[in-house]
């Protein structure tokens, strides 16, 4: 190893992985320079795809994996792996034990219902209704216990489930959040009759109120747990190859988690995958100064959008998970089918459909030549120009342009379409998916368009973010150098966070401020255990407060962010006045005047614990702008713009030759390593000190 490569790995050095639907990206950190690579994701083993994309990202930088894995402070890992076995519904054999008469609570789904190809049907039952024992106690909204529970009963229904074969456990009883005491003695019982059959608690898991959601939780986390056994692998197979750190998993509130906690809740990492590109961006979005400001990921399979308020991501304590509506704290994002994978159809009405389904790494877009023969939304992009078949993945990959011009041919045939007709068709509908998907996150949390910017990331990201970013109005677009792994890159840099929580209902005023300090102060110190419990150093420790509120009489509560110690300390007087605001924004004046009298009450207090992982550098090798000129072109390529007409010759530029303070006029593609940016028309972009492209909006 070079004196050079030497003193590299002397600096702080990070990896971080995102293993995706058709690409698992790396980014390995040393200091303040980056280096990133993609490898096909390799499902079911996904440990093989992140191994390769690790050496990738180390032969980039000059080094073999084995000399940099050793030093690597930080192994962040964001993984579908249960997100996938929830939406294929290939978990675990679950049992259900719950209160005598609410045994058909996950049945009736509180009358919720999913689509499936324009069809709602009933919510999918993972627990078989011969699973489900209904046990005879009973505790009151009070937490007062009404009817003790009998120990020799929950014995009996642990044999039963043995005899039906079931590999997985989940205790769920009404109201155990204000007392779990039954739960918890149900628990231990049946971990002593069935210890190898692992247990779920709905109480420990997610002490909230509403025992649907609550129930729902705690099943999928029982019916995930076959899904850990590929990742305790890989982190196996990495500390066999000489990783000392150990593995953090991303989880869906957009922090990480420890191996050992994802081991016994996997259900934490369900949705994590656009958690970990949101906190990057959010990255982006601070050091350029913007406080208002959406985010876009578009990778293989789908679109997600997000917003950033504040500098932190947007979060939901609760919302749907694959058809299913469960109690999961996540990172708030809406989703559509339309990724770079997105397959198209023709569905019974003879209509042109994008997604949901996806083509996968493997075969992958009939442009892979891997055997695949449907049209993708990469190969209407081949099609009509936007893509250069030679440069794929940095030339290391040639697309087979003939084989996407005829998927897109047998495309257009059942339309009476020819390949370009049927391409721009594909285009345009994916483009108006997205648009959709944006402004129904304006729509949904009264956001001004015209105040707020777009972080655009994802492989495929940067062709579309100027479009969707002009039709829905948005002024400003910023595309990091990362962008194609920008959420590797996040899964390598975000913080620990824990949230510990206590449900109380309290009318505000407080009669007795007491009780909220004490209550505050317990799940504080719970939190605050649980970064010790994970190694993060006391001077890197931080405990946030948020509280869950709602007029009285209201069904649904808003989230509000306590800015310190003191709103705390006050029976809830500041938190109150951050309720009313936040309810005034988002709802209007006249939504105010009737709610209870105007009384707020307390439903849900949270601590979240955030372990700093330290700074981390910029996204990209910092350079002094040399050239404030035009950036300059390297040949021009045929694209068809529109429907009919013929193809337009656009200008290209070399992503990885722009140097910051260079600038653009479209219509242009900048071509880089992993991605393609479209810029046109009467658009320009400008290239920052950190190499993000930030691009003004045109009306």
């Amino acid at each position: 190893m070079s004196e050079v490569l030497a003193r590299s790995l002397e600096r702080d050095v990070l990896i971080g992985v995102d293993v995706g639907g058709t690409f698992t990206d790396a980014v390995l950190t040393l200091g303040a320079e980056s280096f990133r690579a993609k490898s096909p994701s390799t499902y079911p083993d996904i440990g093989r795809g992140v191994l390769a994309s690790c050496r990738l990202a180390a032969q980039a930088a000059g080094l073999e994996l084995s000399e940099v894995l050793p030093r690597v402070r930080k192994f962040g890992l964001g993984t579908t792996a249960v997100t996938n076995v929830i939406a294929t519904r290939g978990g675990l054999r679950v049992g259900l034990i719950t209160t005598k008469g609410f045994e058909q609570t996950l049945r009736l789904a509180r009358g919720r219902t999913q689509e499936a190809d324009g069809w709602l049907k009933s919510v999918d039952a993972i627990v078989e209704s011969g699973a489900v024992i209904g046990i005879d106690e009973r505790i009151d909204r009070n937490g007062t216990v009404l009817k003790a529970m009998d120990p020799d009963e929950i014995v009996t229904a642990a044999r039963r489930l043995a005899e039906l074969g079931v590999e997985s456990i989940a205790v769920s009883f009404v109201w155990s959040f204000l007392n779990p005491v039954h739960e918890r003695q149900a628990v231990a019982l049946l971990r002593e009759a069935l210890p190898d059959i692992p247990i779920t608690s709905g109480s420990e898991l997610r002490p909230v109120i509403r025992e649907y959601e609550r129930t729902a939780l705690a099943v999928l986390n029982a019916y995930s747990y076959g899904a850990y056994r590929g990742v305790d692998d890989l982190a196996n197979e990495l500390k066999a190859e000489g990783l000392a750190a150990p593995v953090l998993l991303c989880h869906s509130g957009g922090g990480a988690i420890s191996v050992d906690q994802a081991r016994e809740q996997p259900v934490w990492l369900a949705a994590s995958g656009p958690a970990a590109g949101v906190a990057a961006a959010a990255r982006i979005a601070e050091k350029a100064g913007e406080t208002k400001v959406l985010t876009c990921d578009l990778g293989g399979t789908s679109f997600d959008v997000a917003h950033i308020a504040g500098g932190a991501p947007a979060r939901t304590q609760r919302g749907e998970l694959m058809g299913f509506w469960t109690a999961l704290p996540r990172v708030d994002v809406e989703s559509v089918g339309a990724g770079g994978g997105s397959l198209t159809w023709i569905d019974e009405r003879g209509m042109l459909r994008v997604g949901p389904r996806s083509a996968g790494s493997s075969p992958g877009p009939a442009c892979y030549g891997r055997g695949g023969e449907r049209a993708a939304l990469t190969d209407a992009l081949l099609v009509l120009g936007y893509i250069d078949p030679e440069r794929f993945l940095g030339g290391t990959m040639t697309l087979d342009r003939e084989g996407a011009v005829a998927a897109c041919a047998r495309l257009g045939d059942g339309l009476d379409l020819d390949a370009v007709e049927a391409a721009w068709g594909v285009r345009e509908i994916a483009v108006a998916e997205m648009v959709k998907a944006v402004r129904a996150r304006l729509s949904l949390h009264a956001l001004s368009a015209p105040e707020h910017c777009l972080v655009s990331y994802g492989g495929c990201g940067a062709l579309f973010a100027a479009e969707v970013a002009r039709q829905a109005g948005l002024k400003r677009i910023y595309i990091p150098e990362l962008a194609s792994v920008l959420s590797a890159y996040g899964a390598a840099t975000m913080d620990i966070r824990r949230e510990r929580l206590c449900t109380m209902l309290a009318k505000l005023p407080a009669s007795d401020p007491a009780v909220i300090e004490r209550a505050f102060t317990e799940v504080r110190e719970a939190a605050w255990a649980d970064l010790a419990a994970d190694g993060v150093p006391e001077a890197d420790r931080l405990i946030r407060y948020e509280a869950d509120m709602r007029f009285l009489g209201q069904r649904w509560e808003l989230t509000v962010v306590l800015p310190s110690d003191p709103a705390i300390r006050d029976g809830g007087q500041q938190a109150e006045a951050l309720f009313r605001e936040e309810y005034l924004r988002r709802f209007g004046a006249a939504a105010t005047s009737t709610k209870g009298g105007g009384v707020v009450e307390w439903v849900g207090i949270r601590a979240v614990g955030i372990g700093k992982m330290g700074d981390s550098g910029p996204t990209a090798s910092v350079r002094a702008a040399v050239d404030n000129g035009p950036a300059r072109p390297t040949g021009t390529r045929l694209v068809h713009l529109d429907r009919a007409s013929q193809p337009a010759e656009i200008t290209t530029y070399d992503a990885t030759a722009l140097e910051p303070g260079q600038e653009i006029c479209g219509p242009g593609l900048i071509d880089g390593s992993d991605t393609t940016i479209w810029l046109p028309a009467g658009m320009n972009a400008r290239v920052d000190p950190d190499r993000t492209l930030i691009i003004e909006v045109s009306r």
